[in-house]
């Protein structure tokens, strides 16, 4: 409660300080600053008399940039170029390839949301290459026996299946 009233006796006299200043310095002194401090951050900082810090020029040279933006470029136009194959049909292996991989992604999918996804595919990406490295010769030697019997049942559905589906070139129609 004294407390109270000493702080509230403090504003009141720094108020009529205020309005009616005697000297400078009285004035200064009677002032309540915030952290005790007895100058003005004015002054603290230097009273306008601070030098700017010097701040080096940077220059970075234009070739690295040049040559990392041909490279993805050169990078963008073969995966254009392999889309434009798939959907044009030029090459139905890739395009049943994309199919299937769409319809396991649509599958995988509708269990989980995409966070989830991600989160996974992240995961595999850091654990499959030490997955690899710890167990190299029985994956390789799983790996051969899988594409082994994927070619073979390629070339089953090759026979029964692609090798019916007439491929020519489209006839124009006179208009």
């Amino acid at each position: 409660m004294a407390e109270e009233s000493e702080n509230h006796d403090h504003d009141s006299s720094s108020d009529s300080d205020h309005k009616n200043p005697s000297s400078p310095s009285s004035v200064e002194a009677k002032i309540y600053r915030v952290l005790g401090r007895e100058r003005p951050v004015h002054h603290v900082l230097g009273g306008g008399k601070m030098t700017p810090p010097h701040i080096p020029e940077v220059h970075l040279p234009e070739e690295p940039f040049l040559q990392v933006a041909s490279a993805l470029t050169l990078e963008l136009n073969q995966a254009l170029k392999l889309l434009r194959d798939i959907a044009s049909g030029r090459n139905p292996k890739k395009f049943l390839m994309v199919i299937a991989a769409s319809w396991v992604l649509s599958i995988v999918g509708s269990w989980c949301n995409f966070l989830t996804l991600f989160y996974i595919a992240f995961l595999l990406l850091h654990m499959v290459p030490v997955f690899y490295e710890k167990y190299e010769e029985k994956v390789d030697l799983f790996a051969e026996k899988a594409m082994v019997e994927i070619k073979k049942q390629c070339a089953v559905f090759n026979v029964k299946v692609l090798s019916k589906i007439p491929i020519g070139p489209l006839k124009t129609k006179k208009v």
